[in-house]
């Protein structure tokens, strides 16, 4: 596992809960070079330049920094704005762009928009990290500790700017694995984003139904099951938007198996039941014990 960092600065855009662990994150590695944060939110980098993690105390930044990677934690739909925020920055020719983001085949039409150079310096990535928590006090040093961290590789990538990510997120404590942008969407449509999807329609068919009595007599499970459901509605707005196809495909496939299950309620079909349940089951348990080793 390559755990070197070949950088001598690096710039966080959104200090965030994702942001905010990388810096916390740098912190415990020891990483000998320079760290900056930017934010909308002006207290967030006040915040994270008290407790020591970034260099700037306000967005006033060097613009002349080399050896230098960016890494974009900002919602999907703002990456462009804030790439161009960037670039008005930056004057360095030596740069290298990451992100952190859940969607990766909007990032990537939005880049080819852009200038080429761009496009073949920003690496495509994505930590599978995260909490229902958000804000940069929600940040913790280890959440990208034995995580996996997507590496979407693109035509425009060279195997040396891969390596160095790769490079990057290994420090941190990730391990890696790539999958293109298409194969990314639609994997996490299903795994990641259709949990979220399910966990606020239940929450919004309970409190149509019971309101303040949801969880009265709810005990620990359903806490937990609806847990993502408190996450950041900017965020989730915008992965439902710009990943829209993959989800509603994931979406369709998840009524067919509702219709499925009503369908054998609706009939007493106990065999049925116990059919589907059993093959859930074992299929879940297979899988989990796969991932296990």
């Amino acid at each position: 596992m390559n755990t070197l960092i070949e950088f001598k600065n690096i710039l966080v855009v959104g200090v965030g809960l994702i942001g905010g662990s990388i810096i916390r994150s740098l912190k415990d590695t020891n990483f000998s070079g320079k760290v900056y944060g930017i934010d909308n939110n002006k207290e967030a980098i006040t915040l994270a330049h008290s407790y020591g993690f970034i260099e700037n105390k306000t967005e006033n930044i060097p613009s002349d920094l080399d050896g230098l990677l960016v890494v974009f934690s900002v919602p999907v739909l703002s990456i462009e704005d804030a790439i161009n925020k960037i670039e008005r920055i930056i004057e360095s020719e030596d740069v290298l762009y990451t992100d952190t983001l859940s969607v990766k085949s909007s990032i990537l039409s939005a880049l080819r928009n852009l200038d080429q150079k761009i496009l073949n310096r920003f690496v495509l990535s994505h930590p599978i990290a995260g909490s229902e928590k958000s804000g940069f006090e929600a940040s913790a040093s280890d959440l990208f500790k034995n995580r996996l961290t997507i590496i979407c590789p693109h035509e425009g990538n060279s195997n040396a700017d891969l390596n160095k990510i790769e490079g990057f997120w290994n420090s941190l404590g990730s391990y890696t694995k790539k999958l293109s942008a298409n194969d990314h969407d639609e994997l996490f449509a299903k795994t990641s984003h259709m949990p979220h999807v399910i966990s606020y329609a239940l929450m919004d068919s309970l409190f149509q139904d019971l309101n303040e009595k949801t969880f009265l007599y709810s005990g620990g499970s359903l806490e937990n099951y609806t847990r993502i459901a408190s996450s950041d509605p900017q965020m989730w707005k915008d992965i439902m938007v710009a990943n829209d196809k993959s989800i509603l495909s994931s979406i369709a496939s998840f009524k067919d198996s509702l219709d499925k299950l009503s369908k054998l309620i609706e009939e007493n079909n106990s065999d049925g039941l116990i059919d589907f349940f059993s093959f859930v089951k074992q299929a879940r348990d297979k899988s989990i014990s796969i991932e296990d080793n």
